[in-house]
C-alpha cells in the first residue's frame, strides 16, 4: 500500500510540475528555512558536514529507490552524544527527550521507517539515552527500532569476568526483557532482528551457543562474510573509505566495487536470507580519536556518492526481487563525517537572469536537484510560491504582473541541501 501511495503522490507532483503555475496564495516567511534536527549551535565541521542551520530536501527518501520498492529505510543511529568530550561538539545531548522528539520528527519527515540503534550494553550512556528516547519514539507509531550490538559492548562494557560469547548472552538477556517487548521493535517474519557491529574484530563468538539460548532471533552480521556465519539470517553492507593518501577517484572506486560485490553475493543467497543494503554520502574520520592518527576518507562528490549508493541497489533489485531493508549510514556520526542529519552539501549554483516575460535558468550539478521553485518577494519576510518546475527547466515564465523581486530555489534530491539564487529583479 505504501508503494501505491508513493506512486500516486509522484503522479500528482508530475502534474504540478508540468502545470508550472497555480500556487497562488501559498506563502512562506523564509524560502529555505533551517529544517533539520541538528542543533542550531552546530556550525558545521572541517570533515564536510553542514551546519545545523541548513535547509535540506524533505522529499521522501524512498523516491530514490527502484519503482515498486517495498524496501524499509532504517537510519543507523548513535545516541552517544552526552557529557563525555568527543571530537565534535554537536550542540545537543542524546538523552534529552526534546532532542529525541525533534530527531524522530525529522526522520519521519524524510520518509525514514525506523532506526538501528548502535548499542554499547546495559548501563552504558548509549543505553540510558535510548531508554530516555523510547517514549518519544512511541509518538511516531509507524516507526520501528532494532538493536545493533556494537563490539564496544565487549571492549568497553563487558559483564564481569565474561568472554565475548558470555557478554553477548548477557546483552541478549537484557535486550529481550527491555526491548523485544516493545510493539515498535523491528521483526521480520515475526522474529526480532538483532545486528552486530564488528564482533569479528574483538574475538570469535560461539554462535551455536547463542542460537541455542535465543533461537527466535534473526541475526544480521557485518559485511559479506556475515552471510556465512553459523545461524546467520543475513548481512549488511558498510561504507569502505580509503586512506587519505589514496588518490581520488581511486578511493571512490574501491567503495563502489566493494558494495557491488556485496550485492552480487546477497542476490545469490538461499531463500530466507536477508540482505541489508546501505547508502551513504561520504566519510572523513579525522575528527575521531580513533581516526586521527591514520584518517580515512570517502569523497562526497557534491552528493553524487549518495546517489551512486542508491544506483548500486537499483541496478540489482526490482519489484520482482525486493531488497528488504536499506540502512542510512549514518544519521549522526559527526566524528566520522558520515552524518546525514544536517544534510548533504550541494555544489549546485543557480544562474538566473530576467529576459522579457521569463527568467533564463542555468543550473550546475542538476543531477542532484529534484525540482525548481520560483518565489516572488512580497515583503521583508513574506514570499509567494509562484510555481514548481522540472530540474532541467531552462526558462521560467513570470506572472503577468511581472515587475518585482524573485528567487529560484533548487530543491535537492532527498537529503541534499536546498540552494536559493541571488535576487532576480524585474522592472
Amino acid at each position: 500500500m505504501r508503494a501505491l501511495r508513493r506512486n500516486a503522490v509522484a503522479v500528482l507532483v508530475a502534474l504540478a510540475l508540468s502545470a508550472g503555475h497555480g500556487y497562488g496564495e501559498e506563502r512562506v516567511a523564509t524560502i529555505a528555512p533551517a529544517n533539520t534536527s541538528g542543533s542550531r549551535d552546530f556550525k558545521g565541521s572541517s570533515n564536510g558536514l553542514l551546519a545545523g542551520t541548513s535547509s535540506v530536501s524533505k522529499i521522501d527518501v524512498h523516491t530514490l529507490l527502484y519503482p515498486g520498492s517495498t524496501t524499509r529505510v532504517l537510519a543507523h543511529y548513535l545516541p552517544w552524544w552526552g557529557p563525555d568530550p568527543r571530537g565534535v561538539d554537536v550542540g545537543y545531548r542524546s538523552d534529552d527527550p526534546r532532542q529525541a522528539y525533534r530527531t524522530f520528527a525529522d526522520m519521519q519527515s524524510r520518509g525514514i521507517d525506523g532506526v538501528i540503534v548502535d548499542w554499547y550494553g546495559q548501563g552504558h550512556f548509549v543505553d540510558t539515552a535510548w531508554q530516555a528516547s523510547m517514549p518519544e519514539l512511541a509518538k511516531f507509531p509507524g516507526m520501528t527500532f532494532s538493536i545493533m550490538i556494537d563490539s564496544g559492548s565487549f571492549k568497553f562494557n563487558a559483564c564481569h569476568g565474561c568472554d565475548l560469547t558470555e557478554t553477548i548472552l548477557n546483552n541478549l538477556a537484557y535486550i529481550s526483557r527491555e526491548y523485544f517487548t516493545s510493539n515498535q521493535y523491528l521483526r521480520y517474519e515475526g522474529h526480532p532482528v538483532v545486528s552486530e557491529f564488528g564482533m569479528d574484530a574483538v574475538g570469535k563468538a560461539d554462535w551455536a551457543r547463542i542460537h541455542a539460548a535465543y533461537p527466535d532471533i534473526y541475526w544480521i552480521h557485518t559485511l559479506a562474510p556475515g552471510f556465512d556465519l553459523p545461524y546467520s539470517k543475513g548481512a549488511y553492507v558498510w561504507a569502505q573509505p580509503s586512506s587519505w593518501a589514496t588518490p581520488q577517484p581511486a578511493g571512490t572506486r574501491h567503495d563502489l566495487l566493494y558494495r557491488e560485490r556485496f550485492y552480487n553475493i546477497g542476490r545469490n543467497q538461499p531463500p530466507g536470507m536477508i540482505t541489508v543494503g546501505g547508502v551513504w554520502s561520504g566519510f572523513d574520520d579525522k575528527k575521531a580519536s580513533w581516526g586521527a592518527a591514520a584518517p580515512r576518507f570517502l569523497a562526497p562528490a557534491c552528493g553524487r556518492t549518495w546517489l551512486d549508493t542508491f544506483r548500486s541497489i537499483n541496478e540489482r533489485y526490482s519489484a520482482r526481487q525486493q531488497l528488504p531493508f536499506v540502512q542510512l549510514i549514518t544519521w549522526n556520526d559527526y566524528e566520522e563525517g558520515s552524518a546525514l542529519e544536517t544534510g548533504i552539501a550541494s555544489c549546485t549554483e543557480i544562474d538566473a537572469q530576467p529576459l522579457g516575460a521569463s527568467v533564463t535558468v542555468g543550473i550546475t550539478h542538476p543531477d542532484t536537484v529534484d525540482h525548481l521553485e520560483l518565489y516572488e518577494q512580497l515583503g521583508p519576510s513574506s514570499f509567494r510560491l509562484v510555481g514548481r518546475y522540472p530540474s532541467d527547466a531552462t526558462s521560467i515564465a513570470l506572472p503577468e504582473t511581472r515587475a518585482g523581486t524573485y528567487f529560484i530555489k533548487a530543491v535537492g534530491k532527498p537529503f541534499i541541501q536546498n540552494v536559493v539564487s541571488a535576487a532576480i529583479v524585474v522592472r
